[in-house]
């Protein structure tokens, strides 16, 4: 019986260390009997500093989150079994954001006194991020047609408005008392049919399309926009360059770039305020402070996006660029917006940088290159040159589609199939120069997981990418798992899918 104990009790340590995440015990004050796993990978605190400091498992939580997980852990207490909820913890180093979810149990006397708690965390963040993206590309798609159909709707009043107008302006003629305020209409009507088709023109436009823009135009435009939707005690002040600002870069991002800038000024200044966009040529090197990215080629152009808010405390200014870095509750902000503005200006050879007080407000500067008119040849010639191709073999459906259209979208060439047997005769035929094969399946998609193993013992693809969709890569026979070069969880985020594939891809080549 001894030996049977001592046996569980090392398979548990064992599991403990193999789980994927953190398992502690709290007393009733949440000081910690025990911690196992991954607590210092997450929160930068030792696991001895968390033994021996009572209060240090509130200064590990997201500040946004204390108060809810207070009330979460008093139901704890009240509710028998487990209690499942999700926050944020912060790392104490290096200010990064985890959520995680937690698994917590209330331990009672007999009494029914509480003694402590045993808790598992989960580490939710990656699989947060997908979840955030295929929320937000939904909520898009969904607004795109809702929009649509009311400015269709909207663009008929205002031509019947603006049609009557004109026709009663033609009768009365210019000298007559209702003229003047006719005109207002007729002017009116215009302005706001101008404003729709601008709100249509983001919605129909996608990103990552370059072309050169003047950014003198385009800001001007998006303050228009800000105005509608910022409240009525937020000022709006905009300084354009003397000169045309011609830039290369994907305009509709850009847009939407600055839209989220202004919203989170808006969220700042509560009780009112002032909102300024300034523009300026630079022809010198600058020294910024808290800057993502790289200063650009000179000349280049700043566009500064001021604000007379709350402002923001020293100790985030370093971390605000990364992902989910938010110090909204975890119901009113992603903590996705600003590292967003980082992932624009880097892929444009630019840089993000922010000056603030604390209490006086805060200064967004986005930095671009000035366009020298040679970019749009040599960005075709890099997009040739670094042109992959795939062949994409997946259930038919939406989801297939979807992965094609992605990669399409980031230079990849792709033909696409939805028989393993057709898959086989594309590789077979060697017409269509192709670097990889990139099968999408479930666990239980028995047909497309045997085309892995057909693949490799065929020698008909030098390299072979599996994506396991619908569940997890342990679901999938590891014999299939190991004849593929690449297996790929589904919930991959974007840029390192996108980083993986050029990878393999650019092995094949060499």
């Amino acid at each position: 019986m001894e030996s049977r104990l001592l046996l569980a009790e090392s398979q548990l340590a064992r599991l403990a260390q193999l789980w994927p995440g953190v398992l502690f015990d709290q007393r009733a004050d949440f000081s910690f009997e025990s911690v196992h796993g991954k607590i210092e990978e997450l929160t930068g605190v030792s696991r001895e500093a968390l033994l021996s400091h009572p209060r240090r498992f509130w200064e590990i939580i997201h500040e946004a989150d204390v108060e809810e997980v207070k009330w979460q852990c008093r139901q704890a207490a009240k509710t028998p079994g487990v209690v499942t909820t999700t926050y944020r913890v912060r790392h104490a180093v290096t200010g990064k954001v985890s959520y995680i979810l937690e698994h917590r149990e209330a331990r009672m006397d007999a009494a029914g006194g509480l003694l402590g708690y045993g808790c598992a965390w989960l580490d939710l963040t990656r699989q947060t991020i997908a979840e955030k993206r295929l929320a937000s590309a939904a909520w898009k798609e969904t607004l795109a047609l809702l929009t649509m159909g009311l400015v269709h709707d909207f663009n008929n009043l205002m031509s019947g408005i603006l049609s009557f107008s004109e026709l009663i302006l033609a009768k009365q003629g210019p000298e007559a008392p209702e003229a003047r305020s006719l005109n207002m209409i007729k002017e009116s009507s215009l302005q706001a049919s101008q404003l729709i088709q601008r709100i249509v023109n983001l919605h129909r436009s996608k990103t990552g399309v370059r072309e050169y823009v003047d950014l003198n135009q385009i800001v001007p435009e998006v303050v228009q926009l800000v105005c509608k939707v910022l409240p009525r005690h937020i000022s709006v002040d905009t300084h354009l360059a003397p000169s045309p600002l011609p830039v290369y870069m994907d305009s509709v991002g850009f847009r939407q770039l600055v839209l989220n800038l202004a919203l989170n000024a808006a969220d700042a200044m509560p009780r009112g305020g002032s909102l300024t966009l300034r523009l300026a040529a630079h022809s010198t090197h600058l020294e910024l402070a808290h800057v993502h990215g790289k200063f650009p080629r000179l000349p280049c152009v700043c566009l500064s996006v001021q604000d007379t808010g709350s402002g923001i405390a020293a100790r985030h200014l370093p971390h605000l660029f990364d992902p989910f870095f938010t110090t909204k509750p975890l119901t009113k902000g992603s903590g996705l917006g600003l590292y967003n503005a980082r992932v624009f200006v880097e892929e444009h050879a630019g840089a993000i940088s922010v000056e603030s007080t604390e209490g006086a407000g805060a200064t967004f500067h986005l930095w671009l290159p000035l366009a020298d008119f040679t970019e749009a040849e040599s960005q075709a010639a890099q997009n040739a040159k670094r042109r992959r191709s795939l062949l994409l073999v997946g259930d038919a459906g939406p989801g297939t589609e979807a992965v094609a259209e992605f990669l399409r979208t980031h230079n990849f060439g792709i033909v696409v199939t939805h028989s393993p047997a057709r898959a086989l005769e594309l590789l077979a035929a060697e017409d269509i120069p192709l670097h990889g094969v990139l099968v999408l399946a479930g666990p239980e998609d028995t047909a497309l997981l045997g085309l892995v193993s057909e693949l490799r013992e065929s020698q008909l693809a030098r390299r072979i990418v599996l994506q396991v969709l619908g569940g997890n890569t342990d679901d999938v026979d590891t014999r299939i798992l190991e004849k593929a070069s690449l297996v790929l969880a589904s919930n991959i985020e974007e840029g390192l899918l996108l980083k993986k594939l050029e990878n393999l891809c650019a092995d094949s080549a060499s």
